[in-house]
């Protein structure tokens, strides 16, 4: 009885190929699961870029955040072995759906969301460049879910931000609120002394009365009229001033 040794040889490549399918997508469930968990940019960022190393066991693998076709923060696994102004400028410039790097052994991808430009991903030197097409097609079917990732990481953390700017100006005028007393109502004051009578039945001064309730402070004077009455003999008013 023949055996056909190509046919095993090709049953087991075919074997070996799936099963290795099996793990990436395992790997991108599992990119589903960290992401819909992550609370702000940094950290979805962080979590997309784990399982990129843990899919393609890269030597490089970059990220630069973009607001506005500005760069912002770079990410690196495993370590930055570049200049950081170096990759900037590269990822910065890019504008591509897609392109080899100059290795030829990776790739950059744009992620975007909704036409969106969000940021850069780089990944150069793959352990297996020789699956360097399948690896490009399966992170371009990712794109839009780490684009949609991002996206609502940002909304998260513009919400919280505006969440919080919103707590600081409702406490600076509960703060300010209760620093301010307000005088309104029918006051009753004398007649002869102007003193007022507070809440509990008191007589006070008008400005004893006028402080507790508003926090301004009096400076005492002499007026026009008063000077001229209780200080005849004295010139405290030049009478070309009124």
């Amino acid at each position: 009885m023949l055996i056909n040794t190509d046919l095993i040889t090709e049953q087991k490549r075919e074997l070996e190929i799936a099963r290795k399918q099996a793990s990436e997508y395992a790997m991108i469930f599992d990119l589903l699961a960290q992401i819909a968990h992550a609370d702000n940019e940094s950290k979805t960022i962080e979590s997309i870029l784990n399982v990129f190393q843990n899919l393609f066991s890269p030597r490089k693998l970059f990220y630069i955040s973009l607001q506005n076709n500005q760069s912002e923060k770079l990410y690196s696994l495993p370590v930055l072995n570049e200049e950081e102004i170096t990759i900037k400028e590269r990822l910065s410039s890019f504008d591509k759906e897609y392109e080899w790097t100059e290795s030829l052994k990776g790739f950059r991808v744009k992620i975007h969301f909704k036409g969106q430009k969000l940021g850069v991903l780089e990944i150069d030197e793959i352990a297996l460049p020789e699956y360097k097409e399948h690896y490009l097609n399966l992170t371009m079917s990712l794109i839009e879910v780490c684009g949609l990732a991002i996206e609502n990481a940002r909304k998260h953390q513009r919400l919280k931000d505006a969440g919080n700017q919103l707590k600081k100006e409702k406490d600076a005028l509960e703060k300010a609120l209760s620093e301010i007393k307000q005088l309104s109502g029918l006051l009753p004051i004398c007649m002869h002394c102007k003193s007022i009578r507070d809440d509990h039945g008191y007589w006070k001064q008008l400005e004893e009365y006028i402080q507790e309730r508003s926090g301004a402070q009096f400076s005492h004077s002499i007026c026009r009229n008063c000077a001229k009455k209780h200080y005849p003999d004295y010139d405290l008013y030049d009478d070309d001033i009124k």
